[in-house]
């Protein structure tokens, strides 16, 4: 729950910091490099997370990753202010939230697709061009394959889901056959 709170807070508050809506992508691609940085080498997780070594020392790390990724300004200033208050184990939930502050600045909305196939270029232009019309926003589409789906597909939309898949149908179905048996 503290991490939820520490995400949204800072994540408006570099949100805050970016009048320039150019600006706003860069910066999500900024941190989400310096996120990834920290999944990938556990052990920076943990330098930070250390109490015996000095803020400095941990600054400068910070400021040799900020410039290895070349991130900008705020981002770079959000990324010390994190190290200074000892939040930088919050990154993660930090990088998730200001994702949905970005999106909902430049009016889109992320949509996760599942399906039991891949679906074509065609397919997903036409999906895109379908939620972009029912729900007036940017449509920005990342798809996964599932073959345990049998066919159909499912949209994972904000904490919305909408399921049409054969497994579904199948398991509503068997639900259904159930309850008649009872009765």
């Amino acid at each position: 729950m503290l991490e939820n709170q520490v995400g949204k807070r800072y994540a408006e508050a570099l949100s805050g910091s970016i009048s320039d809506e150019t600006l706003l992508e860069k910066s999500l691609e900024s941190l989400r490099a310096f996120g990834e940085a920290m999944k990938t080498e556990k052990q920076l997780a943990k330098f930070f997370e250390h109490p015996s070594i000095s803020l400095e020392k941990k600054k400068n790390v910070v400021q040799e990753i900020c410039d290895r990724l070349a991130v900008g300004e705020q981002v770079s200033s959000l990324m010390s202010l994190l190290n200074a208050r000892g939040r930088i184990v919050y990154l993660g939930k930090i990088v998730e939230y200001f994702e949905q502050v970005v999106d909902r600045r430049l009016n889109r909305m992320r949509v996760h697709v599942i399906s039991a196939h891949p679906l074509t270029p065609t397919n997903t232009d036409r999906l895109k061009a379908a939620l972009n019309k029912i729900l007036g926003k940017t449509i920005l589409i990342d798809t996964e394959v599932d073959e345990s789906l049998i066919g159909g597909i499912m949209l994972r939309i904000g904490d919305q889901v909408a399921d049409d898949t054969i497994r579904n149908r199948l398991e509503i179905l068997k639900r259904t056959i159930e309850n008649e048996e009872v009765a």
